[in-house]
């Protein structure tokens, strides 16, 4: 009797034990379980449960030479929680998740270590890596010559060249398209050169020229974002190649003056040297709080009312671009308008010219805009009434050509262009 209660403790303690190890290898792969975000938006979990001993810049660099990006991914992950001010663990991380495919997420990456410091040479070199694993060569060696480079860091100095022809990405030829993808991208990329996104900015607006290679307005947004990233020549050959695919028709003629204007001011830039500062000084640290303007209002006429939203960013003293989104009535029917229009400004008269959309009802038409007016600022120059004449004018035939007048106010903040 006395062995077989014995026995039977035994056996219940054994129990015990392997239900409490167990729950505990639980708990720790639940704990220590890293998850990233991809650069769809998608979690990705760490393949593998790694010991907190494993978490090291020298682990995470061997992983990368051996191209077991996933489990590098995860510990730089983790070496970011742990010090998120690093600027070189930053741009680190960004080189893993760009040889891993996940673009996005590397290039928000890249901005921030960017933005941490923005001369970093290691910084620098990734940078390009990555815009030439996006399959970005030209733009990659565009950058490098502006900012220069001390080259490869001695842990990946050799790996380098290998890792970068294994999984450069191929772009494909451009597929089926519609006005609406166009909208959005545009708009997407406008606002992340506002926001001095600027990796994030020329690297979409690089994928919106080459999947809309004959729509001239997008190369006029990717000049000012290469621009404000300090590529004065790329930003010059842009407002060349939009000259190339602008029309002859009337209406072509005012976007064609506004683009020779700028095409002069880009030409000044590079043949005065600008365009070679090593620090890369416009793009960054000059641009951290540029002057900005929001402007809200209405314009209205016989055939319609519309209200209308502009946060736009100065260029220079006089020029400024605006994305412009609002909404419109026609009769019983509600569009939205989005678009992107660029502002000169002399004394209290404003003259503007874009491309604006109007989406709704299944369909979605494009008008080349011109705006014509005054503004009148206060003594302080924080706000400014606003009286345009706005002119829309479709391109592609079937729709009539719209005139409203519109009035607001703007507001204007930041640090003010000289």
């Amino acid at each position: 009797m006395y062995k077989n209660h014995m026995l039977g403790i035994r056996k219940l303690k054994s129990k015990r034990w392997m239900g409490s190890q167990i729950i505990s290898c639980m708990l720790m792969l639940a704990t220590f379980q890293t998850l990233c975000v991809a650069g769809d938006g998608n979690f990705r979990s760490a393949p593998v449960y790694l010991a907190s001993a494993a978490v090291s810049g020298d682990n995470a660099r061997t992983l990368m030479l051996t191209e077991n990006f996933d489990n590098a991914i995860s510990v730089y992950a983790q070496l970011i929680v742990r010090d998120s001010g690093n600027v070189s663990l930053n741009a680190e991380y960004a080189y893993a998740l760009a040889l891993d495919g996940i673009y996005d997420a590397a290039l928000i990456r890249l901005d921030k270590a960017q933005k941490m410091q923005p001369s970093n040479q290691e910084t620098n070199f990734y940078a390009s890596q990555i815009l030439a694993l996006m399959g970005f060569q030209q733009l990659a060696d565009e950058y490098v010559k502006v900012v220069g480079s001390s080259g490869a860091p001695s842990w990946i100095a050799s790996k380098a060249p290998l890792l970068l022809q294994k999984y450069r990405r191929i772009l494909k030829e451009p597929g089926n398209r519609s006005g609406n993808e166009l909208v959005t991208l545009f708009t997407r990329a406008n606002r992340l050169t506002a926001q001095n996104c600027t990796f994030q900015s020329i690297a979409l607006f690089e994928e919106i020229t080459s999947q809309y290679p004959e729509v001239y307005l997008p190369y006029m947004g990717y000049s000012l974002a290469l621009e404000k990233a300090g590529m004065y020549e790329q930003s010059l050959k842009t407002i060349q190649k939009a000259l190339t695919l602008i029309g002859n028709t009337p209406e072509d003629q005012e976007a064609k003056q506004v683009l020779e204007k700028r095409l002069t001011t880009l030409q000044s830039k590079v043949t005065t040297g600008n365009n070679t500062s090593k620090a890369n000084p416009t793009s960054i640290s000059e641009v951290a709080k540029p002057q900005m303007m929001a402007y809200g209002g209405g314009s209205f006429s016989s055939a319609y009312t519309s209200f209308n939203a502009k946060m736009g960013v100065f260029i220079s003293k006089s020029d400024y671009a605006a994305f412009d989104i609002g909404l419109t009535n026609f009769g019983s029917s509600t569009y939205t308008n989005l678009g992107l229009t660029l502002y000169n400004r002399k004394k209290i008269f404003v003259a503007g010219l874009g491309l604006t959309s109007t989406l709704g009802g299944g369909s979605s038409v494009f008008y080349g805009k011109v705006s014509v007016g005054i503004s009148i600022m206060n003594k302080k120059g924080t706000t400014s009434l606003d009286i345009f004449l706005d002119g829309k004018m479709p391109l592609k035939s079937g729709y009539a050509t719209v005139m409203g007048l519109s009035i607001g106010e703007s507001v204007y903040f930041g640090k003010r262009k000289k």
